[in-house]
């Protein structure tokens, strides 16, 4: 499972105007790092189907609990697969993938924790 962090300003955590729907979107904007993060983590999620690029990511189901902090949000992204040996390219289009998070009001940081079933390397993988 592959999981990150970003760091938060109070501004962006005001109790009077935070709304989790639309800050969770708008932190994954193309370019930023909190969104080449993600990118990273779901290519990780897709590579047991091929060599994955991820070319369109959008937030949607965005759930939040603020009295917990704990949330949950899906990704829906096109994804393009390319295998190298046979010079061959695949596009699979709104793919999902389900993530969750915690926002830390103390620390001004919020947590993403990706798909318990991610493919993780193991050390059999070598033998």
């Amino acid at each position: 499972m592959d999981s990150f962090e970003t760091q938060l300003d109070k501004a962006q955590l005001s109790s009077d105007n935070f709304s989790a729907e639309t800050f969770i979107p708008g932190l994954f904007k193309p370019g930023s790092d909190p969104y080449d993060k993600l990118k990273h983590a779901i290519e990780r999620e897709f590579r047991p189907n091929g060599a994955p690029e991820v070319i369109q990511m959008d937030i949607d189901r965005v759930k939040y609990e603020p009295t917990s902090g704990k949330g949950n949000f899906r990704v829906v992204l096109d994804i393009n697969y390319t295998f190298g040996c046979e010079d061959l390219l695949i596009k699979k289009n709104e793919q999902t993938s389900e993530w969750t998070f915690f926002i830390d009001q103390q620390l001004l940081c919020i947590f993403f924790d990706g798909s318990p079933y991610i493919d993780s390397r193991s050390t059999a993988d070598e033998f």
